[in-house]
């Protein structure tokens, strides 16, 4: 006969490898796929005024979840713009990156490149 003792280690073991499942759920960035006769997608984004764009970059990639060594079915994906950018008054060059740009107009992390002493 089981002893009842390890019952209580064992659901609470099942609520936490439960809890963890639905707490991994995926990021998803990637902007929706259009068909060809929907019309033409636009974002606008905020770029600070004071900036003159150089080079625009778009990345995306998507990702299949694995949870040690099994698959588990939830698809994620990431899509960065990548604005480089230089400060029309000071001449410094800027990274801006977004995510998510079809809810975020802000980027999410805007880099600076300084020379040592500037």
């Amino acid at each position: 006969m089981p002893s009842r003792a390890r019952f209580p280690t064992l659901h609470v073991l099942l609520v936490a490898a439960a809890w963890a499942g639905t707490a991994c759920t995926p990021v998803y960035t990637v902007p929706h796929v259009v068909a060809p006769r929907d019309p033409v997608q636009e974002f606008s984004l905020e770029l600070p005024p004071n900036l003159e764009v150089r080079h625009v970059d778009f990345s995306a990639t998507e990702f299949a979840t694995d949870h040690n060594g099994m698959y588990a079915g939830a698809v994620g994906g990431r899509a960065f713009l990548k604005v480089y950018a230089v400060d029309r008054e000071s001449g410094e060059a800027v990274l801006l990156i977004y995510e998510d740009i079809a809810h975020r107009k802000q980027p999410v992390q805007v880099i600076r490149f300084r020379s040592p002493g500037g």
